[in-house]
């Protein structure tokens, strides 16, 4: 084996010391400038004016580099503002998903679960297109006040507001499509989702009409005994919520049921 000369050696090392210090300053360029405190501030600051893409970019960067850190779950909770304020709903209902699921003790994990549901509501479409996502705002804001029935008044008024507009909502659902087999001559088809209605959402503005409308076509299929049940039914529940035309209408049929 042919040993090199010294002078070789030497000058071979100090080149691979200058290449590592290369190397180094190469990788201290690449690396994210600052702290985590310090991206976070930057993050913040991008929030404040409203550069919601910078902010996304900023908190996600704090969450991978210092997930378990005391700044995380605020990053997550920010990051996951940022795309609901950039009108990013579904993604931003997995961000505030996570900040519950993995910071469930955070003073942000409250506050997220209701957003998760305020996500949702945001993208739930007319009543009569598909209504995926209001079912999920539902489960979402029945969940909040399930878990946090000491959360601030205003959440909890809120949800619950949410919740009676999201019901409504899946009332006309169902009761578009029993005014839409009522339009085809189909009474049948049209009794099932009236009874929808009444089943699931009783307590909703389309449930009058709804009451009414089963008992006219239990009356019209001689289908007498379910006609007076149901025409009780609305009597009970509804006459005092009634619209002049349904009170009048409820009033014909009474005249045509004979007596039991």
């Amino acid at each position: 084996m042919t040993l090199r000369h010294p002078i070789f050696f030497f000058a071979g090392l100090l080149l691979m010391l200058w290449g590592c210090g290369s190397s180094n300053d190469e990788m201290t360029k690449a690396a994210p400038q600052g702290s985590s405190d310090q991206l976070f501030a930057d993050g913040k600051a991008a929030y404040a004016k409203e550069d919601w893409q910078e902010a996304i970019r900023i908190f996600e960067q704090v969450r991978l580099q210092a997930p378990a850190s005391a700044i995380a779950a605020e990053a997550t909770y920010l990051e996951a503002m940022s795309r609901y304020n950039q009108e990013m709903y579904a993604g931003s209902a997995v961000d505030f998903r996570a900040v519950r699921r993995n910071y469930p003790n955070s003073p942000f994990a409250i506050r997220a679960q209701y957003m998760v549901g305020e996500s949702y509501y945001q993208i739930s479409p007319r009543p009569d297109l598909d209504q995926s996502y209001s079912v999920l705002a539902l489960s979402e804001f029945q969940n909040f006040l399930h878990d946090y029935p000491n959360a601030p008044a205003t959440l909890l008024d809120s949800a619950q507001q949410r919740i009676v507009e999201i019901r409504t909502k899946l009332a006309e659902k169902y009761f578009l499509s029993a005014k839409l087999y009522d339009k085809l001559e189909d009474p049948k088809s049209a009794a099932i989702y009236y009874q929808r209605v009444l089943d699931n959402f009783y307590d909703t503005p389309p449930a009058p009409e709804s009451e009414l409308r089963v008992a006219e076509i239990d009356f019209d299929r001689k289908q007498l005994d379910d006609a007076r049940k149901a025409l009780e039914a609305f009597d009970a529940k509804y006459l005092a919520i009634a619209t002049p035309d349904e009170r009048e209408r409820a009033l014909k049929l009474h005249s045509k049921l004979p007596a039991p």
